[in-house]
């Protein structure tokens, strides 16, 4: 049940009465190593002086500018949160900062994949040589492509970054990044953590860790992890339970210093996460026009299985099998050196992405419409990055470097077969919609360079400048060979329509543009900031082909223009924070996917603007409670967009399809629809985050903790001016409670995520090989209730 705004507040507003709740992402503290958050701030509160006032006042020292600094001197929109605080409140993963930040959403969709900030964010469909438009830097390296953090007991915080960041942190973060850190090796203390949790739909999160320090000027320190969940979405036709997870991997690090001027930092990562049914978690939002006799079948089997199509619909009817299973693992090396007051930084990393072979079905009905095979789609990124830092405190610093790398996607050839049964259950005639196996390489290189610094003008003002110049060669090819499981005529699986494989196709960009940023700080105190800036973001050019027709498509590059003008006060004695920025934002040749009715298609949307303000505040009545509420207006509209005529109008009749998809270049055939005025989609104009947090001893030997987080998105719609993809808002409410030492030594405690078990979903797209009008759903485990307990201790 969707529950109202105003309830779900109250609600809200009522469990942090009773519990003093909420970790604030605002006032992320540097934690020490093995300690909850709120055991941390306990430890705070015996420092005195200014140290005691620091703490207060919620200091945390971020790297948004390639320099450690206190977040409230940074002249950025950024956001930070410690990984003890994201662990502690029974949240699983990194995407589940989208529920504590401001302004961060998190889709799991092809239309509504990866990051989201602001709003803006990632569509790329299918492509595999799509980059994201949030970018990804874990302990310095980018990320291009997977999720190489799946568990969060490793991490020392996460700073989120708005706006245009490509200066620094490439041209893949033409939206944002998403900056993570883990844990660095302590050099002088043996020590580690254990942690685990447990909760409904058998929900598991254990993780370990030890440190081992060596002859004082290294140190080892070994991670490991597991989680997962049983299946929460039931397919009535195969009696299964579909979405079961479990992953698990581990990381590894060698930190070296032999003195003051060098150090030597060695990272290696390694994770494998395998979900039971298809990537696909689709179940009937909506059925289609039932006007001929093959869909009204279709239909008419669905009802005898006793499933309505509903939003609130959650048993699948699918009748072909699916699971997926990726391994993701690689290695970076950073170098230090000291050379007088400068810094040289030398970072080489290797990602890779193993996806193993795959079966999936995303016809939505119980019947064989859609099958699909996949080979696996393996994916690798080479890069080295080399630095220069100025020092701290001169008239002009700045960081400067140079950037080079290389991704590959389809290594050993992307070999995926589809099978499309048109009449099924009146035929079961099978067409191959891939013409065979078909196959897809894409091999990307870039190289960069970048400066980024300010000059200070008077003790109070600043000018910040930076620039980068980033080029890129793409190359691709696909093609197609008979399939031996689904050849032309009679084969192992049945008629297959005579089909020719598809001969090897190619194509190439290569093109040059820049990124980079102005702007004024303005810092009359110690306490107060003033900042604007007009930044230039670039995400780069690709070549995509359809997985099914081979179809190439030359996608150009996007460019945004970001204004953002805001300021960062902490006012009565550091007891109120108040951040607030507005931003505007003009894209040009936005990259995004458009769902064709058979795939996802990655293309230029021409024109789109984003609107509107953030703010922030949060009140530290002492350093055991805090309460914080945070708001993110934005406005995001196409002002230009052509595309497939929505399912909504479609239905209405030639009239209503006249009278609204009637753009240059409509037939009677494919009419197309301007969405000049039309929301991004998945985008909320608003979004709220909001609670409290508090600690307090018992006795000497056991603390109380105890947190609420209240979430809050407004409606959006997945499908550009189709009404019927329609996802409506929705809040949620989470809790936290637990007592333990005040070190931090050990702590028991309980949560609940989702506590009024709100429904919502990833994505509602429309239903493929179907009359126009149908819809599905696309479920997650987010979508479902979770209470449950944890244990964690430290030595």
């Amino acid at each position: 049940m969707i529950r109202t705004p105003s309830i779900r507040l109250a609600a809200a507003a009522l469990a942090t009465t009773s519990l003093f709740a909420l970790a604030n992402p605002a006032a992320a503290q540097e934690s020490q190593p093995g300690a909850t958050t709120s055991n941390a701030t306990v430890a705070n509160a015996d420092q005195t002086g200014q140290e005691a006032d620091d703490a207060l006042g919620g200091d945390i020292i971020v790297t948004a500018t390639r320099r450690a600094e206190r977040l409230q001197d940074v002249p950025i929109a950024v956001n930070a949160i410690s990984g003890d605080q994201l662990q502690q409140s029974g949240f699983q993963s990194v995407q589940d900062i989208q529920y504590q930040i401001p302004g961060v959403q998190f889709g799991t969709s092809p239309n509504d994949a990866g990051f989201r900030l602001r709003g803006v964010g990632t569509a790329g469909g299918f492509s595999s040589s799509s980059e994201q438009n949030v970018g990804t830097v874990v302990d310095n390296v980018v990320v291009p492509f997977g999720n190489p953090v799946q568990s969060l007991g490793d991490l020392d915080r996460i700073e989120v970054l708005k706006g245009p960041q490509g200066t620094q942190f490439g041209k893949n973060a033409s939206s944002g990044v998403v900056n993570i850190t883990t844990r660095k090796p302590d050099l002088n203390a043996f020590g580690g953590s254990v942690s685990a949790a447990y909760g409904e739909l058998n929900d598991y999160n254990v993780n370990g860790s030890v440190n081992v320090p060596i002859g004082g000027k290294a140190a080892v320190a070994v991670y490991a992890f597991g989680r997962g969940y049983d299946g929460f979405v039931y397919n009535t036709v195969r009696k299964e339970d579909w979405g079961k997870v479990d992953a698990y991997g581990g990381r590894a690090k060698l930190l070296w210093e032999p003195s003051d001027d060098f150090s030597a930092y060695l990272i290696g990562d390694w994770s494998r996460s395998k979900q039971f049914g298809p990537g696909q978690l689709w179940t009937l939002n909506r059925a289609p026009a039932l006007t001929d006799p093959l869909t009204a079948a279709r239909f008419a089997a669905v009802a005898a299985l006793g499933v309505t199509p509903s939003f609130n619909n959650d048993v699948s009817v699918e009748d072909g099998a699916g699971y997926t299973d990726e391994r993701n693992y690689g290695g970076s090396l950073e170098l230090n050196l000291k050379a007088g007051d400068y810094n040289i930084t030398s970072i080489t990393a290797y990602r890779r992405l193993d996806l193993r072979p795959f079966i999936y079905s995303i016809d939505a009905l119980p019947f064989p419409i859609f099958t699909a095979q996949e080979t696996g789609a393996d994916r690798d990124f080479l890069s080295q990055e080399v630095r220069l830092t100025s020092p701290s405190g001169g008239t002009f610093e700045y960081v400067a470097g140079l950037y080079v790398s290389r991704l590959r996607s389809g290594i050993a050839g992307q070999n995926a077969s589809a099978q499309l049964r048109p009449a099924v259950p009146f035929d079961p005639v099978q067409l191959s919609i891939t013409n065979g196996l078909s196959s897809t390489r894409t091999t990307t290189d870039s190289a960069a360079a970048f400066i980024d610094g300010s000059v200070r003008l008077s003790p109070t003002f600043r000018l910040l400048v930076g620039g980068r110049y980033s080029y890129d060669w793409v190359d691709a090819e696909s093609f197609s060979a008979i399939d031996p499981a689904f050849p032309p005529n009679v084969g192992p699986n049945g008629f297959t329509v005579p089909y020719a494989a598809r001969a090897r196709a190619t194509g190439s960009v290569n093109k040059g543009d820049w990124s980079g940023r102005v702007g004024l700080e303005a810092k009359p105190s110690d306490d107060v900031l003033f900042y604007g800036t007009v930044a230039r973001g670039y995400l780069g050019p690709t070549v995509a082909f359809s997985g099914l027709s081979g179809t190439r498509t030359n996608v150009d590059p996007q460019t945004v223009i970001d204004i953002t003008v805001g300021a960062k006060t902490q006012l009565f004695d550091r007891h109120l924070t108040l951040n607030g920025n507005i931003f505007f934002d003009t894209y040009r040749n936005l990259q995004t996917s458009v769902f064709n009715g058979l795939e996802f298609l990655t293309q230029n949307a021409g024109g789109f603007e984003a609107a509107g303000f953030e703010v922030e505040a949060t009140y530290r009545f002492s350093r055991r409670f805090s309460i914080n509420a945070s708001y993110t207006y934005s406005d995001t509209y196409f002002t230009d967009y052509v595309t497939a005529c929505p399912a909504s109008v479609t239905v209405l009749g030639a009239a209503a399809i006249a009278g609204r998809c009637s753009a240059p270049g409509s037939t009677t055939a494919t009419p197309l629809f301007q969405a000049r005025g039309e929301p991004l989609a998945g985008a909320p104009k608003h979004s709220v985050t909001a609670g409290a947090n508090f600690d307090q001893p018992i006795t000497d030997s056991i603390s109380l903790d105890a947190s609420a987080t209240y979430y809050y998105r407004s409606k959006v719609f997945y499908d550009v001016g189709n009404s019927f993809s329609q996802q409506p808002g929705y809040d949620l409410v989470g809790l936290n409670v637990g007592v333990g030492a005040p070190d931090g030594r050990w702590r028991v405690g309980a949560f609940a995520r989702n506590l009024f078990d709100t429904r919502f979903v990833s994505s509602v797209i429309g239903l493929p090989f179907a009359n126009a009008g149908g819809a599905v759903n696309w479920e997650t485990r987010d979508g479902r209730r979770t209470v449950g307990v944890q244990l964690s201790g430290r030595f």
